[in-house]
């Protein structure tokens, strides 16, 4: 199966579709994006789709399989869901931007706080405690933002 994400407005995702590989091939077995482009515009009436991989994610590919890296490229960063975005001038998937401070990572497709994330003690572990990102505290103050929780 190839997947495609059917692009709307500001190239915002509106459905992911898998199409037969074979609708996607030459005469001689060749998979080809264009091949599948001309068959969603054929069968959809949408001209505007982008070719994505249900196996990539944070500009890894991993192994349909074992879910380990496969050592192939990723492909256009993420694999889409509704709401994304195709960012043409990257050629890669990301979701909305999810702070005023973060910054895209054109690799991973990801977005990036201003400050790493700090690593939990094996007591904050054991208590079931995480890390957010609080914005205000990182506007307020822009050497910090992680704020410490731990579960009920």
């Amino acid at each position: 199966m190839a997947h495609y994400a059917k692009l709307g407005l500001d190239n915002i995702v509106t459905a992911v579709l898998a199409v037969d590989t074979i609708d996607c091939m030459t005469r001689g077995g060749i998979e080809k994006e264009e091949i599948g482009l001309e068959h969603l515009i054929k069968h959809h009436g949408h001209e505007n789709w982008k070719k994505c991989s249900y196996n990539t994610r944070g500009g890894i590919h991993y192994d349909a399989e074992t879910n380990k890296p496969s050592g192939k490229p990723g492909f256009r960063a993420n694999y889409p869901g509704i709401g994304c975005y195709y960012n043409s001038e990257h050629d890669i998937f990301h979701s909305a931007k999810p702070y005023a401070s973060h910054t895209l990572n054109t690799t991973t497709g990801y977005w990036d706080p201003p400050i790493p994330q700090p690593e939990l003690t094996e007591e904050e572990v054991a208590a079931m405690s995480y890390y957010r990102w609080d914005e205000d505290a990182y506007q307020a103050d822009n050497t910090t933002g992680w704020v410490l929780e731990t579960r009920e």
